[in-house]
């Protein structure tokens, strides 16, 4: 089990760093010592009072993570082992079931899956409920004492209650926990030179492998990349500064993306460098759904926006806030949403998301069981259809010599060799096609429009 968040660029903020400003007071509200005040008395209380000797540490902690919570999803408090986990987390190695999520009304609400990892496997999905681990409802065990229970040893079991949108009752799933690695980038060319590249998370690693992976589709094109499909589909965000260098390298100038915040550290405008490394400028569409949040949202918002690719699929996430990173001790650390980011037509994408520029869901395609004739449904496919009474050219019809036979023959052949081939490409093309529909309808429709996109191109002469 992971957590994924993005972080104001590499933003370690130490707590002596930070500075708020005055603000007028609300009516009736106490000044921050009469607060803290209020803090220290309760504490007193339960150090003098308490029927045992408490645990000033745990009181503290939790005090501190309260506070936190109470914000917003996603303010939270590190000790220990938890600020570890984080810390790889923003590397890409770390160990559980391959899941981003986030604390919903005493329960787990799955953000988005890692691709091929075991809750991907087990059919968790974005917008999931975990409400119970290993025989234990999450409003007992709390958040973070629930994501310990998802973690363990690679190779052990877990067993987790899922409750998904639609279903009349929650379903018990057993998971194997595994080491994971995530691997930023995954790529590879399609037919006529269509550049896929999966996105599926924001770490440090992210644009170093996206450039890396470009390189290998340039040269497996002979340097044609026709067309671009970036799918950041289940991509749970990550790192601001990642986000922010991967719409660089497909964007040629102007702003990407904006943060607002209450204090001047908090607000900061990136803006794409005309010098810096490009994508070819080919045709591109991008693929988003639900599970599509913080800094994926930025990437297909700053590429919606400069009308550099057609969105495609359902509407994102809608997380458009800005966490910073603060260490408060060697053994603790804070997580608190500081600003909330701006898309450059100055669009807030928090609790909205990005609507795509073109709705497709995710649906199953079923093909009959139909016989094909030359890798094509016709009449011919339809059961007692009617014979074709044209007679075919025979041998008897040929008059000629036995020299001009056997060169007639040897251009018949050659002929029925050229049909036999265009045949079986035919079929190869519709088989390959017809698959790719089976498997993810919403990459089937994104092909189709950017071959689309290709021929009007090439018509216009561009």
């Amino acid at each position: 089990m992971f957590i994924r968040f993005i972080m104001l660029l590499s933003s370690f903020i130490f707590c002596a760093n930070i500075t708020f400003a005055e603000e007028p007071k609300k009516k009736n509200e106490l000044s921050d010592t009469a607060y803290l005040k209020q803090f220290q008395e309760v504490f007193e209380r339960i150090n003098k009072d308490y029927v045992q000797e408490p645990e000033k540490q745990k009181m503290t902690d939790a005090a501190i993570e309260g506070m936190l919570t109470s914000l917003d999803p996603h303010s939270s408090y590190f000790t220990d082992d938890d600020l570890k986990d984080f810390l790889n987390e923003t590397k890409g190695e770390f160990g559980g079931i391959g899941v981003q999520v986030q604390y919903d009304n005493g329960a787990i609400k799955v953000i988005s899956p890692i691709d091929d990892l075991a809750a991907y496997k087990a059919g968790i999905k974005a917008g999931d409920y975990i409400v119970g681990v290993n025989d234990e409802f999450v409003s007992t065990l709390g958040f973070h004492k629930s994501v310990k229970e998802m973690r363990g040893e690679p190779g052990t079991k877990v067993k987790l209650l899922v409750i998904t949108e639609g279903e009349s009752k929650p379903k018990e799933i057993e998971l194997i926990r595994e080491i994971v690695t995530i691997t930023p980038v995954k790529a590879h060319l399609e037919k006529n030179n269509i550049a896929y590249i999966r996105i599926g998370a924001f770490n440090e690693h992210t644009i170093e492998e996206l450039k890396k992976s470009m390189k290998t589709l340039k040269d497996g094109s002979k340097n044609s990349i026709e067309g671009i499909i970036l799918d950041l589909r289940n991509n749970p965000g990550g790192l601001l500064e990642q986000a922010v260098a991967v719409s660089e390298y497909f964007i040629d100038s102007g702003v990407i993306v904006t943060t607002k915040g209450r204090t001047k550290n908090s607000n900061a405008v990136f803006n794409s460098n005309k010098s810096a490394e490009k994508a070819p400028l080919v045709p591109m569409i991008v693929l988003i759904n639900v599970g599509s949040a913080s800094a994926a949202e930025i990437v297909a918002g700053s590429l919606q926006d400069h009308k550099r690719a057609i969105i495609l699929g359902t509407k994102s996430f809608g997380k458009g806030s800005v966490q910073s990173f603060s260490v408060i001790s060697p053994r603790a650390a804070v997580k608190l949403t500081t600003a909330k980011y701006y898309t450059p037509n100055d669009r807030s994408i928090q609790a909205e998301g990005i609507e795509p520029d073109i709705f497709v869901e995710m649906v199953k395609v079923e093909y009959p069981e139909t016989k094909m004739i030359d890798g094509r449904f016709s009449e011919a496919s339809l059961k007692n259809y009617l014979k074709n009474d044209n007679k075919k050219n025979d041998d008897k019809k040929l008059d000629s010599t036995n020299k001009d036979k056997e060169a007639i023959k040897k251009t018949d052949d050659t002929t029925k060799d050229k049909d036999k081939t265009k045949t079986t490409e035919s079929k190869n093309t519709l088989d390959q096609l017809s698959d790719l529909y089976k498997k993810d309808y919403q990459f089937a429709r994104a092909y189709d429009l950017i071959i689309g996109l290709i021929l009007t191109n090439k018509a216009k002469g561009h």
